[in-house]
């Protein structure tokens, strides 16, 4: 064991097993921990005998070397393929544009902290966020912990130990007003204005709302059942499985449904909104063709179908619902999800509650009517 620079490094030899089934014995340096983090070499030495403490024990077996790169395509084959359509765009993209270029000729018991410090320093230079950055810093660690599964000689991060870009000041999530969003589902012919009612009247995903079929629609228990997501024009399980769950019908949404199904057009996958083809419509093509003309008519500055959900929890929680109702009307894992990224503060609503707070607080009130206009529970 020695300390290169500021890091602890542990050499040690490694059985490699090779394509042809033979078995070569070659030196391995693997990284232990910084200087700080075991500021001894007696302490140092205890975390690198748990490194080594591997290659000692009885059921030891040979293990595999490869290239990044060459892993990449096992991967993408025997993994990646069966994941969703969106998690593989990600992936392909993150692999194409960053991780193949920076670490594909390196082995993957090379990769570590110093040679993805590098790859973050390389999309940081190129004006990444922080939160791409942990993106892309999730698809390599997804890689590599499918290599030391299947038995390949793997090196290992922290994120904690990388120097993170600074995150950037976040843009105001997009949302309409109470009175914008029904102008929009008036001004909407079918099937749009169906779509943009059940976004804005359930809060569904776009995905979601492009993924219903006519049996999601429960109008006996005036429910909707979200059991799928339309990804560009092809159907997938939900976002995850808070996201699959069955969400009430408003009374005036089951009245613009049944106006909208006297006029549906059957299709092999009874999907409520489809193509001639049968399949489902892609968001992209309703929002550039549909919504943003109507926006355009009504002086709304353009934006995407997700403003609709972020209108439905901003109202929710200005109607008085409470954190949790909201959260589970949006199926999300947690209410600071709900409360920290959907539920935007509606025109005129700070307003009138800094109103009656002042309104209690006027000196020239006299006791007597404070008290007579205070909660019971306060008296």
């Amino acid at each position: 064991m020695e300390l290169r620079g500021n890091n602890w490094t542990v050499r040690y030899r490694e059985d490699v097993l090779q394509p042809d089934g033979s078995v070569v014995r070659r030196m391995v340096r693997k990284f232990v921990g910084t200087k700080k983090e075991y500021p001894t070499r007696k302490l140092a030495r205890r975390r690198a005998d748990e490194i080594v403490s591997r290659v000692n024990r009885p059921d030891y077996r040979p293990v595999r070397m490869a290239t990044f790169a060459d892993f990449v395509e096992v991967w993408k084959l025997q993994a990646l393929a069966l994941r969703k359509p969106s998690t593989q765009k990600a992936a392909l993209v993150h692999l194409r544009n960053h991780l193949l270029p920076a670490l594909g000729l390196l082995r993957l018991d090379e990769i570590g902290v110093e040679p993805v410090q590098v790859l973050v320093t390389r999309m940081a230079e190129k004006g990444l966020s922080r939160h791409t950055v942990k993106n892309v810093l999730s698809t390599l660690r997804s890689i590599l912990r499918s290599a030391r599964a299947w038995s390949y000689l793997v090196g290992d991060f922290k994120v904690s130990d990388l120097v993170l870009p600074c995150g950037r000041v976040p843009a105001v999530p997009r949302f309409f007003t109470a009175e914008q969003a029904a102008a929009i589902i008036a001004a909407a012919d079918f099937p749009e204005r169906a779509m943009f009612a059940i976004a804005a009247m359930a809060g569904l995903r776009p995905g979601e709302v492009l993924g219903l079929s006519v049996d999601d629609l429960d109008f006996e228990r005036r429910l909707i059942h979200v059991r799928r997501t339309a990804y560009y024009s092809r159907l997938q399980t939900p976002k995850s499985r808070a996201s699959m769950a069955s969400v009430p019908m408003p009374s005036a949404l089951e009245k613009l449904l049944r106006e909208y199904l006297r006029a549906w057009q059957p299709n092999p996958a009874q999907l409520l909104f489809a193509t001639r083809k049968g399949t489902p419509i892609c968001e992209n093509n309703v929002v550039q063709r549909r919504l943003w003309p109507i926006l355009d008519r009504l002086g709304i500055p353009r934006c995407g179908m997700h403003a609709f959900r972020h209108t439905h929890a901003s109202l929710l929680v200005a109607s008085g619902a409470s954190p949790v109702v909201a959260q589970w009307q949006l199926r999300h894992s947690d209410v600071e999800t709900t409360l920290g990224h959907y539920a935007h503060v509606l025109p005129g609503e700070q307003r009138q509650a800094v109103e009656q707070v002042a309104e209690q607080l006027r000196p020239d009130v006299t006791s007597v009517t404070r008290s007579e206009k205070q909660p019971e529970w306060i008296q």
